[in-house]
């Protein structure tokens, strides 16, 4: 809850501008969240995956599967955004202006993203928790989730929804991170290859998501070199903490 729900509740609710300053200030936290993310990824959750799995052929097979859940979902989602945004002024009656349209669909479509992308990082919590560092796992993910919100309720605002409405919206996605959870916790206790399994599933699945998402994102927003400055710093904070 407090990694799916929280962190985008919170972004939901802060009222800020996505323009100028407040982007560069979301760039910078999505690049050092993203730097941070990789460091537990590489320095924790795959060590643990192969301890737990005892085979490195099902590590690397299973983050490659988890990887192409996600990329595959993306393909799915870019799709359909390219279809509507092809006929949306012929197929939705005249009831908002087009712009409103759009962006409405803008952050539907943030939602659904969200929605995927919350399952796979539910997961990895719900596996960590037998291992007891799912509650680092869960405040990077809140973190990471937050410019979501933000982003999210931006476009929901523009489109001419109540206020409210988009809140719920932007925080109800963070239920898949719950369900991922679950099914992350209870699959994980059934054996220690299947533990190994399902941390490098949403192993792979998080390292698509950083760097396909979060760090292109990131640098979308402002075109500045020094998103990977602040990527590096993630990392280099992300592994003095993890360091045992």
């Amino acid at each position: 809850m407090l990694a799916g729900v929280g962190g985008t509740l919170i972004g939901a609710l802060i009222p800020v501008s996505v323009h100028g300053r407040g982007e560069k200030i979301l760039s910078a936290l999505m690049a050092f969240t993203a730097g941070f993310m990789a460091a537990l990824v590489f320095l924790d959750v795959l060590p643990e995956s192969l301890e737990a799995g005892g085979r490195i052929w099902i590590t690397l097979l299973f983050a490659f599967l988890g990887a192409a859940i996600v990329f595959c979902a993306g393909l799915i989602l870019d799709k359909r955004t390219g279809e509507h945004k092809h006929d949306e002024e012929e197929s939705l009656p005249d009831l908002h202006s087009a712009e409103g349209k759009r962006e409405l669909y803008v952050g539907l479509s943030l939602a659904v993203a969200l929605v995927l992308h919350n399952i796979p990082e539910g997961m990895m919590i719900g596996t960590l928790a037998g291992e007891g560092s799912a509650w680092f796992a869960a405040l990077l993910i809140a973190l990471h989730n937050i410019p979501e919100g933000i982003a999210m309720s931006a476009a929901f605002g523009k489109s001419g929804m109540r206020r409210w409405l988009g809140v719920l919206i932007a925080a109800s996605t963070g239920l898949a991170a719950v369900a991922g959870a679950l099914i992350g916790y209870f699959v994980s206790n059934i054996s220690g290859v299947l533990t190994g399994m399902c941390l490098a599933l949403s192993a792979g699945a998080m390292l698509y998501i950083i760097f396909d998402d979060m760090l292109a994102e990131a640098y979308a927003r402002t075109k500045c070199k020094k998103v990977a400055a602040f990527a590096i710093l993630g990392i280099i904070a992300g592994a003095l903490i993890l360091w045992e």
